[in-house]
């Protein structure tokens, strides 16, 4: 029941700024679309664009937008002043107000940018600054595009500066301005474009990352271009592992998806699966490679080598010193944003507490919303350097999230405890299931409750299956996790209740 309310708090929260946030519409001439996509990208990505005609204006200010007009250098000033928070809605409003009319009335097509407007909040003790909220969440993005008058639709692909993308809105039954024109080679093909779905983790990504690497050098042989779509943090976590290919950040929306696969600017587009509403079970891998045109049945790739960012000097120093003294060293990682695949805070004490008895040296991997009291914190370090940390530890204990795949990975025994999902079937018990595996690449022993509840997995039986392991009486082994296998229960434990 508290979890609960909680949920419905941060609801009504996010209904309330919802509300008030205030969406503006900028309309600028060419000379200056440069100059505002430079001063809009400082603040947010999660823009679109729209290919305005003027006499719709009044459909988007009936929408509820505010308009700001930039055609010159003090449309340009007006709006930098606005982003930092020295103007607010009503003063651009009335100082543009007067052009609006005959604006509207001469027909004039323009290129147009929506977003939501910045809010002020206090930095210091004295002073002032502005943010605005990127949207992280779909529903953000979501509710700003669905008061775009539904008159237009996304129709196009807007890239800045080989950096980020968005939809570009046209009217409907108008025909899209043909942007390849501008970017297109003489001889050269078009590129392809694979879309991240925004409900993959940094799980999923790792899990992606032998399949992108194969797919794109594959293109590469066939002279063709790859351009890699997906929201900031894995475009990000993407960009330090892949090479060879563009890859772009964008806002979490299926009119992504629409924009691309309508976009002039590619020869194909190709969207990442993650679900599968009946039998037979798929592994995610299966589902990637698919996609991504490898033959059917599709093998899970061997993971290939990776460069990636070296352990920072004080964990490596720590570890070394962990190492000359004969510890064991385990990865923990026990909690996540989704509550029901977080191992509750009572289990997770009673294990770090089971294995400071036994001498482990516990290092903790992600932030815990409680002190991991007698366990190394390195829950700081970001995804990427992840995996030199765990390439580095014996074993890695943790739920159904990134330091597990990261182990799988990199062939790192680890115990995966189960929560909300199975490994062969998502959200058992209601009517979003899902017959697809997100169980790690390899070297996996996973304990499953059958309830489909985390806290029904003891500590004691976490902690038994641990020392199983490293004292060799459980090998995962190092060989790739089938479907078959995981159907046929090979490195599963299931267990009953409390």
């Amino acid at each position: 029941m508290a979890d609960e309310a909680f949920r419905q708090q941060v609801k009504n929260r996010r209904d309330y700024l919802r509300s008030s946030r205030g969406k503006i519409l900028v309309w600028t001439a060419a000379e200056c679309e440069e100059d505002v996509m430079r001063l809009l990208s400082e603040k947010t990505p999660d823009l679109a664009a729209v290919r305005l005609r003027m006499p719709d204006l009044a459909l988007f200010r009936a929408g509820g937008f505010t308009v700001l007009p930039v055609i010159d250098r003090n449309g340009l000033e007006a709006l930098a002043r606005f982003l930092q928070g020295e103007r607010g809605r009503a003063e651009i409003e009335s100082d543009s107000g007067a052009n609006l009319t005959a604006a509207a009335d001469s027909g004039r097509i323009v290129t147009a940018f929506v977003f939501h407007e910045p809010r002020t909040e206090s930095v210091t003790g004295t002073g002032t600054g502005t943010r605005i909220e990127t949207g992280s969440e779909a529903a953000d993005y979501a509710h700003l595009i669905g008061d775009i008058p539904k008159q237009y639709e996304p129709a196009e692909l807007y890239v800045y500066r080989e950096r980020f993308c968005f939809p570009f809105y046209f009217r409907a039954a108008e025909p899209a301005e043909k942007l390849d024109a501008r970017t297109a080679v003489r001889g050269k093909p078009k590129p392809k474009a694979v879309i991240a779905d925004w409900f993959l983790g940094y799980g999923d990504g790792v899990i992606l990352l032998p399949l992108l690497r194969k797919f794109i050098d594959r293109e590469a042989r066939l002279g063709q271009e790859v351009h890699l779509i997906a929201k900031e943090k894995l475009a990000s976590f993407f960009g330090t592992f892949l090479q060879g290919c563009r890859i772009y950040r964008s806002p979490e929306s299926p009119a992504v998806y629409e924009a691309v696969l309508r976009s002039s600017l590619y020869r194909k587009a190709i969207l990442l699966p993650v679900s599968v509403s009946s039998p037979p079970m798929r592994h995610i891998s299966g589902l990637f490679g698919a996609a991504l045109g490898f033959k059917r049945p599709y093998p899970l790739p061997e993971p290939a080598p990776a460069v990636y960012p070296p352990l920072p000097a004080e964990q490596a120093e720590e570890l070394a010193v962990l190492r000359a003294a004969g510890c064991k060293a385990v990865g923990i990682q026990f909690h996540t944003g989704d509550a029901k695949r977080s191992w509750p805070e009572a289990r997770a004490r009673e294990f770090i507490a089971l294995c400071r008895e036994w001498g482990l040296a516990l290092v903790n991997l992600t932030p815990l919303p409680y002190p991991a009291e007698g366990c190394s914190d390195w829950s700081m370090l970001p995804v990427e350097e992840l995996f030199a940390a765990i390439e580095g530890l014996d074993a890695v204990v943790g739920i159904d999230s990134v330091c597990g795949h990261v182990a799988g990975f990199l062939g790192v025994p680890h115990i995966t405890l189960w929560g909300r999902s199975f490994p062969h079937l998502q959200f058992p018990f209601t009517s979003d299931e899902s017959h697809v595996s997100f169980r790690t690449l390899r070297a996996n022993y996973s304990l499953v409750p059958q309830s489909a509840d985390i806290a029904d997995i003891p500590a004691e039986l976490a902690f038994a299956r641990l020392t199983d392991i490293l004292e060799g009486r459980l090998s995962p082994g190092k060989e790739l996790h089938t479907a078959e296998d995981t159907l046929k229960g090979q490195g599963i434990e299931w267990v009953s209740g409390r």
